[in-house]
């Protein structure tokens, strides 16, 4: 497991603690948010979805 989906299992179960310990309507938006975010890195293990581009080795004339 990487560092990136260590911090996305940490922001899920703090989105959790903090959506069940808090009854806002505010809050609950950014338990929301911190599941969300949590969710896309730990199944992905990246910080950003599209990787760098790669040069083509195609030639054009």
């Amino acid at each position: 497991m990487n560092k990136v989906r260590i911090g996305g299992l940490g922001m899920i179960i703090t989105g959790v603690l903090i959506g069940y310990f808090f009854n806002r309507i505010d809050i609950h938006l950014l338990s929301g948010m911190l599941i969300g975010v949590g969710v896309g890195w730990l199944i992905t293990g990246r910080l950003l979805s599209s990787p760098t581009p790669q040069k083509s080795t195609i030639k054009s004339k």
